[in-house]
């Protein structure tokens, strides 16, 4: 945990680092962290900087101190792929984004763009030349939690609990509270900025997405903002705005053999897309609940859960790396081989539309009322022969199929949900 000496250096560290790239993002985060909303979440009940961490982060933590875990170093990617092996996170996960918004923004450009990777419940950020990876995790209870790993051969790493990166991290942007951003920005020649939008979820349209990033696989003619990284691509979206994404050759942007894959693949962004957003809302209504405050965030996660306003893709999409086999094979799965992480990649993201963080501890972690008001809203939305809009846009078929999938891999489910419909 950061020293309080060590707080105020390391907060004016970042602002001097971002402010020289990317001020209007800067900008948005402090305009985006107004008071409505807000949790006085360094106070008990979550007391967020106390040590009582169940993070994966933190476990590994205790375990490279405690000696039973070595994270090893290499050339070019230090202890990257150590750490991601640790933390169960695959390499093909990898997403590269080229807007210089982080605290290594000015190693960040289109030709050196920073590889985010991620698990259900756990976030890497390595850029090449930095003196640290950035990571998060989902603590069940105090939500997203921020760490620096020192990249230096020859000593073991340091895990560095951050607090920092909360001044946008929990700003409105992400619901208030300690939580994951994804944003979309139209950037310069360089990386920096420009305009764009600051909350990405799976709700977007798909439009409005990867401004920023690199997208590789097959987007068909899908729209997007993705790719847009030389004066060319720039000059042609302007004058074609509404058009298809455009794809890349990654190979002649970047030097991919200083990354762990060569792919920053469609179907992770779709994935990441979704589940960072599930994230905060989880974390929302738990904070609405240990702070005694009844807002609106259930019905929200419940939406977001069935991914009541997600957008159709409008042709099919294609991954290119081995993401989707990866992701899809982790389960649970019912008796008839069914899983909630079956990609559909035609029409939606999904093949079964209920969110497969319903599995995650941090959904487990929600006081048991809440949990109690949430499954009841959801067997009602899943069991009606007529249920009302937005969850009539999940075809009958596919509503039961969901049912039966949670009936048969979800433990703790009322007894109600034995029934038969």
């Amino acid at each position: 945990m950061l020293t309080r000496a060590r707080k105020p250096l390391l907060f004016a560290i970042l602002i001097a680092q971002v402010a020289l790239c990317h001020c209007w993002v800067v900008k948005e985060c402090l305009a985006q962290a107004a008071p409505a909303g807000v949790f006085p979440y360094r106070e008990e009940p979550v007391n967020y900087f106390s040590d009582d961490l169940s993070d994966p982060v933190s476990t590994l933590r205790r375990k490279v101190e405690r000696g039973d875990v070595r994270l090893e170093f290499e050339a070019g990617t230090g202890h990257l792929r150590s750490l991601l092996k640790a933390l169960g996170v695959s390499e093909s996960s990898q997403m590269l984004v080229f807007a210089r918004n982080s605290v290594h923004a000015r190693l960040i450009s289109p030709d050196n763009p920073r590889a985010l990777y991620y698990s259900d419940a756990a976030y890497i950020g390595f850029v090449p030349g930095a003196p640290f990876l950035e990571v998060s995790a989902i603590d069940p209870r105090k939500g997203t939690v921020f760490y620096t790993v020192s990249q230096k051969k020859g000593e073991p790493p340091a895990f560095n609990r951050e607090e920092s990166c909360l001044l946008c991290h929990a700003s409105g942007n992400s619901l208030n509270v300690p939580g994951q951003l994804v944003r979309s920005f139209v950037t310069d020649t360089q990386g920096n900025p420009t305009r764009g939008h600051s909350k990405i979820n799976h709700d977007s349209p798909y439009a409005q997405r990867w401004g920023g990033w690199y997208v590789t696989g097959d987007s068909g003619r899908l729209p997007h903002l993705g790719n847009l990284s030389t004066a060319a691509d720039l000059l042609d979206h302007d004058r074609h705005p509404d058009g298809p994404g455009r794809a890349v050759a990654l190979a002649s942007r970047i030097d991919a053999s200083k990354y762990l894959s060569r792919h920053s693949d469609i179907a992770a962004l779709l994935v990441h897309d979704h589940q960072t957003w599930m994230h905060n809302l989880i974390t929302r209504v738990n904070y609405e609940h240990q702070y005694e405050r009844r807002e609106n965030s259930e019905e929200a996660l419940l939406h977001y859960l069935l991914f009541a306003d997600e957008p159709a893709l409008e042709n099919p999409v294609l991954g290119n790396s081995s993401f989707e086999t990866v992701f899809a094979r982790q389960g649970p799965r019912d008796g008839q081989g069914r899983s909630l992480r079956d990609l559909d990649l035609e029409t939606r993201l999904f093949k079964y539309r209920c969110s497969f963080l319903i599995y995650s501890a941090a959904f487990d972690n929600l006081p048991d009322a809440v949990k109690g008001r949430l499954y009841r809203r959801l067997w009602e939305a899943l069991s009606a022969e007529a249920p009302p809009s937005p969850f009539d846009r999940l075809p009958r078929a596919e509503r039961r199929a969901i049912l039966e999938i949670l009936r048969d891999t979800k433990p703790g489910l009322p007894e109600y949900w034995k029934s038969s419909i």
